[in-house]
């Protein structure tokens, strides 16, 4: 039995513990510093230049997603609003546009937030006034000849006329002719590049349901199930969890379609003597994980699959080792190169070739708040805080022999940390995952 003064210990650990959570997690004003620095950091990069920063509208019977740059800089999931940041201005250099609310239309769709300075206030931002006075703001800049940053895809006439927010770009072009439209990708992209503590810790927990969600999976593989079968599994796991939904339409390839990088059909009935590949992610909080594993369907890998699996494994820690603050993140770059290297150096196919030509894709990209999140040219170098994947794969058409391992690693100081190390790598530990209860 303890005694009363260690459990006292124990008691103001505890609470210590939940003061501190509580005031980092549900403290609002926290919250809203954090995308008041991204904002401010934001309009540094862009100096005096004005922008207009547009979310998705809502879309009837369809799940609707923010748009991940306007909630980045605002942390506000409302459909149809408008962030106008100028930076030029002495006062109100930050103003938030939203529809007027339709108490009818709300009985259908849901509650809305108002247009007003309560709203405000919650958000932690400047203004927030009616989508109506958004042409009178505008004229107040003098927006004549202005360059205008916007978040929208403006060189390419097809992805805008597919956003649902392509009307009013387009009503605002006929109030000022003469304004210049400029991506603001590029700054928005370097900014997201690097996350906070924040981002981090809600990406963290997108990598520990996608975790368990691998680990469900992985014990309900069998021959004669059906590949969408697993994919249930897997996507129950992750709302059972907390996720908000899939980052990403899950990837559930066995036997020939394991060759096939995106496939998503998840139709195909698994067969013995098949490996599976297993490519989702979680959405927690808007940040997305993505992980893959391959596994072999009736349990245990063949002596050719162990073989080649065990290839994809090593050119991924030769890929990690090159992983380092000020190392370049490309198509040619040193952690390519290592895991081709790895892959072309190690194993043949059946016609004694070098496996080299069966890797096909890169080793990497960024993640965050998109699966393949955005980045900018710009700033290609690896960065302290920046959370890429590592994903080298080998397919094989002709031995319907695909293997694929990805894990997501966080650069660090000194070099990185798997943040998805949980989920077992290797093709022992795999066939022992599958043998849990």
């Amino acid at each position: 039995m303890l005694n009363s003064i260690y459990i006292t210990k124990i008691v103001g650990i505890i609470f210590s513990v939940i003061l501190f959570c509580g005031s980092y997690f549900s403290n609002p004003t926290a919250i809203q510093e954090e995308y008041a620095s991204r904002r401010l950091a934001y309009q540094k990069q862009l100096k005096e230049e004005v922008s207009l920063i547009f979310n998705n509208d809502f879309v009837d019977l369809k799940e609707y997603v923010p748009d991940k740059n306007f909630f980045y800089l605002t942390g506000c999931e409302e459909p149809g609003a408008v962030l106008l940041l100028s930076p030029g201005k002495k006062f109100n250099t930050e103003t938030l546009f939203l529809p007027i609310r339709d108490l009818e239309q709300e009985r259908w769709t849901g509650f809305r937030m108002a247009p007003n300075q309560a709203t405000a206030e919650k958000l932690g931002i400047q203004r927030v006034l009616s989508k109506e006075k958004l042409r009178t703001e505008l004229s107040q800049l003098r927006m004549t000849k202005s360059k205008v940053y916007t978040n929208l895809s403006i060189n390419s006439e097809k992805t805008l006329a597919g956003r649902t927010y392509s009307k009013l770009i387009a009503t605002i072009k006929k109030w000022f002719p003469k304004i210049q439209l400029l991506d603001a990708s590029s700054a928005l992209g370097a900014l997201r590049m690097e996350k906070s503590k924040l981002e981090l810790d809600k990406m963290k927990k997108a990598v520990e349901i996608t975790v368990e969600a691998h680990r469900k999976a992985a014990k309900t593989i069998s021959s004669g199930k059906f590949e969408y079968q697993v994919e249930a599994v897997i996507e129950f796991e992750f709302r059972n969890r907390g996720a908000t939904r899939p980052a990403f339409p899950s990837i559930i390839a066995s036997g020939p379609n394991s060759t096939i990088l995106h496939y998503m059909k998840n139709k195909r009935q698994m067969q013995p003597g098949d490996l599976v590949i297993i490519d989702v992610g979680a959405e927690f909080e808007n940040y997305s994980a993505d992980l893959t594993r391959t596994y072999p369907v009736d349990g245990h890998f063949t002596n050719r699959q162990r073989e080649i699996y065990n290839v994809v494994l090593g050119a991924q820690e030769a890929a990690l080792k090159q992983i380092r603050p000020g190392i370049r993140l490309g198509q040619n770059d040193v952690i390519q190169q290592a895991a081709y290297q790895y892959i072309n150096n190690h194993g043949r196919d059946n016609d004694g070739q070098k496996l080299g030509r069966y890797f096909i894709h890169g080793i990497s990209h960024h993640v965050g708040l998109e699966v393949h999140d955005l980045t900018s040219q710009a700033s290609t170098l690896l960065k302290p805080g920046m959370v890429i994947t590592i994903e080298p794969g080998i397919y094989i058409p002709q031995e319907n022999l695909g293997i694929r391992i990805e894990d997501e690693v966080l650069v660090t100081d000194n070099g990185y940390q798997i943040i998805s190390s949980a989920l077992p790598r290797d093709s022992v530990a795999i066939e022992q995952l599958m043998l849990e209860k």
